[in-house]
């Protein structure tokens, strides 16, 4: 039992799970769902570019994977992040 606890995976899923509850308590605490709080996007976005990290570096096993994929796999979640800012900010 304690081999399984100490499993990577199941130490990721449960930093995944724990912010998850962060990200969402984030959103919750803004008051109306109308009302548009910068700060709190960019926190969650934020959030969701790490969690779609971790995901990518541990279920999708590209930890182990050659320098160029990690790089590839790295710049894609940076640069979704920054098109989703991106495109919030001039929405708004």
């Amino acid at each position: 039992m304690t081999s399984y606890l100490r499993n990577p995976l199941t130490i990721t899923w449960a930093l995944l799970t724990a912010v998850t509850l962060v990200s969402w308590l984030t959103a919750r605490d803004t008051g109306s769902a109308h009302v548009l709080n910068a700060t709190v996007t960019v926190a969650v976005l934020l959030i969701a570019a790490v969690k779609s990290q971790l995901v990518i570096w541990y279920f999708m096993e590209v930890r182990n994977a050659p320098r160029w994929l990690k790089a590839a796999t790295a710049g894609w979640v940076i640069a979704l992040f920054a098109l989703l800012l991106g495109l919030y900010f001039v929405g708004m």
